[in-house]
């Protein structure tokens, strides 16, 4: 944003104010060109009636030379209408008027870039602490994984067969494996003696 206005706004203000000036433009050539079309069509249909009375040899009135006068005072304002007409079709041309316009363009641009490079910056900013904050997740969860596989094939009966002899004298003659399930049955409450009836 640059002066509250986005630079979209200022291009099309600037794009409007051209417009307007170049339907001004041509509004007015069009309009000289219909008054020169108008004093050419009296300058020939003026001509046309001078030769007639040049051609008839009554002229006692001198309207031949009054009509001569005419068109040549009409002439003049043609010319001075067709000169009017191309500085005005030359305006098409010039654009020092627009420089202040362009320049408060260019000051939207600058201050747009800056903007979007600024949102750049911190995107790319917001981007890498997220890789960072994966990869930190990523670590825990490698240790949340190991520390639960570690868990899952920890052997807390195993710990506890030093205990067999001690619930039963004759957990001593068991094998380590059967020691394993006596331990586990003993801690879930369930029967041990069918430990001992083979022996």
């Amino acid at each position: 944003m640059f002066g509250n206005k986005s630079l979209q706004q200022h291009v099309d203000e600037f794009l409007e104010k051209v417009n307007e000036r170049e339907l001004k433009i041509q509004s007015k050539i069009e309009e000289l060109e219909s008054q020169r079309e108008s004093l050419m069509a009296k300058v020939k249909e003026q001509t046309s009636a001078m030769i007639e009375l040049e051609i008839a040899g009554d002229d006692r009135d001198r309207g031949a030379e009054k009509i001569l006068k005419s068109n040549r005072e009409m002439q003049l304002q043609i010319d001075e209408i067709k000169y009017r007409i191309q500085e005005y079709q030359a305006q098409f041309e010039k654009t020092q008027q627009y420089e202040k316009s362009l320049d408060k363009v260019k000051a939207a641009v600058n201050q747009a870039k800056k903007a979007l490079s600024e949102k750049i910056t911190m995107f790319k900013k917001q981007e890498e602490e997220l890789e960072q904050q994966m990869e930190e997740l990523k670590q825990k969860r490698e240790q949340v994984i190991l520390d639960w596989r570690v868990a899952h094939h920890s052997d807390i009966e195993g710990g506890l067969i030093n205990l067999a002899p001690y619930i039963d004298r004759r957990a001593r003659k068991i094998s380590y494996p059967e020691n394993k399930e006596f331990i586990r049955n003993w801690l879930d409450g369930e029967s041990i003696e069918k430990y001992f009836r083979k022996s």
